[in-house]
């Protein structure tokens, strides 16, 4: 009898372990897709709960706005500051609730690239015009005539009250930009990193995914206070983000350190001037 048990319970550890790995392999080459889910959910809400949806969208257009102005074409839009999770990029950019114009709405987010390894994300990503912070796919974006929008520091940005500790760093947006001669236009999303806070951790642990160019940010109990009221309320305080001029770059195939270097420092003393004119502190914005 003990051996009868024995064998069912290894039977189903290994029936188990079958089925959970066809599953993980049929999801990794997309054989399993979770679009028709969404597509259903969402048809379902907008049916069953209109007037909510409604609610929630108008507030969301009425905490998350717009100022500033481009011509139609094709540029770089760099986010700054990056804040807890690049919100007010993601609502411009991936979704259709706010009033970023029109003649700009030919353009690709960016997302962590370690994210799209992550079951059904790389599907998720796609249905919003997402792309992986990878140079070429990145680079492609721009070949096909579409416009690129990053915050180019990254979740690290937070830690940080000067926008230009991390952006000193960067390299390769700066050569993109050469390399397929795209304006870069800066946009600041005044009170972003004020919007939503997140339990301060050890140094140590943020030091650790340095390298990585990651941290760790886990929600406060206040985040999710905030976002269950912009339910019901939109923000006291709404999240402007501004569009500023943009910086022409020109063409260059193959650039230097020397031209890359130059256009960053270029681009810094845009942001700068940018900050001046809303008046806003690039050390505590």
């Amino acid at each position: 009898m003990m051996g009868l048990l024995i064998g069912v319970g290894l039977g189903s550890i290994l029936i188990g372990f079958f089925s959970f790995t066809t599953i993980c392999i049929m999801i990794w080459f997309s054989m399993i897709r979770i679009s028709p889910l969404i597509d259903f959910l969402q048809r379902s809400c907008l049916t069953l709960f209109p007037s909510q949806i409604k609610k929630i969208e108008d507030n969301i257009k009425e905490s998350f706005k717009v100022r500033g102005e481009l011509e139609a074409g094709k540029y770089i839009y760099m986010w700054h500051p990056h804040g807890l999770f690049a919100y007010s990029q993601f609502l411009h950019i991936g979704t259709g609730l706010t009033n970023w114009p029109e003649h700009l709405r030919n353009v690709q987010g960016t997302a962590l690239a370690a994210l799209f390894s992550l079951p059904f994300v790389s599907e998720i990503s796609e249905k919003f015009g997402g792309v992986p912070s990878e140079y070429g796919a990145m680079k492609n974006v721009l070949v096909s005539g579409k416009s690129l929008s990053v915050a180019p520091g990254g979740m690290r940005e937070m830690l940080y009250d000067d926008l230009t500790a991390i952006l000193n760093k960067r390299r390769g947006i700066f050569k993109m930009a050469l390399e397929t001669g795209t304006p870069l236009v800066p946009v600041l999303s005044i009170g972003e990193n004020e919007l939503f806070s997140c339990i301060e951790l050890p140094k140590w642990i943020q030091d650790y995914f340095e390298p990585y160019d990651m941290c760790i940010s886990i929600p406060s109990s206040k985040t999710f206070v905030k976002w269950y009221k912009l339910m019901m309320y939109p923000l006291k305080d709404p999240i402007v983000s501004v569009i500023g001029s943009s910086l022409p770059v020109n063409k260059i195939e193959s650039p230097t350190k020397k031209d890359i270097d130059a256009l960053r420092d270029k681009y810094i003393v845009h942001l700068k001037a940018l900050c001046k004119k809303e008046e806003v502190d690039i050390k505590v914005i």
